[in-house]
């Protein structure tokens, strides 16, 4: 799976099994080594932070989480002017209203993470400081 994922990734492409796999944030989870619990209504939502409480108040540690985004090749004009506002500053954080296609990067602990979106899914993503909260929402 993490294979053809990447495999994808580098063609451009999301793999055409995107759908086929659970929603967006249960994947950027699974990805990221997260615990992810599914939201009342079906939809996955988690919320996380980058230092465990050791590393914050025992030892004064500091992580950086970053996100972006990138269309799936082949990209138009189009493509690139609809991410351009996807993720924005936001307080000490940003926050991304994501609407597939779309490759997302979170970089998360050191690692850059790239989890592609499919057509017709949607996810809201906030950062704010060292906490990660990622939602998917429901389809339009």
């Amino acid at each position: 799976m993490i294979v053809s994922l990447l495999a994808g990734l580098a063609l451009g492409a999301a793999p055409d099994d995107v759908k086929a796999a659970p929603d967006f944030c249960a994947r950027l989870a699974a990805n990221a080594g997260i615990d992810k619990p599914a939201a009342p209504d079906g939809r996955t939502e988690w919320t996380v932070n980058a230092m465990n409480f050791g590393q914050r108040f025992v030892f004064g540690g500091s992580a950086a989480t970053g996100v972006g985004v990138t269309p799936v090749e082949p990209a138009t004009v189009e493509d690139y002017r609809r991410l351009e506002k996807a993720c924005e500053p936001m307080g000490k954080g940003a926050v991304c209203h994501l609407v597939g296609p779309v490759n997302f990067r979170f970089i998360w602990k050191g690692q850059t993470i790239v989890t592609p979106m499919a057509a017709g899914e949607r996810a809201t993503i906030l950062v704010a400081g060292t906490r990660t909260t990622c939602r998917t929402e429901q389809a339009a």
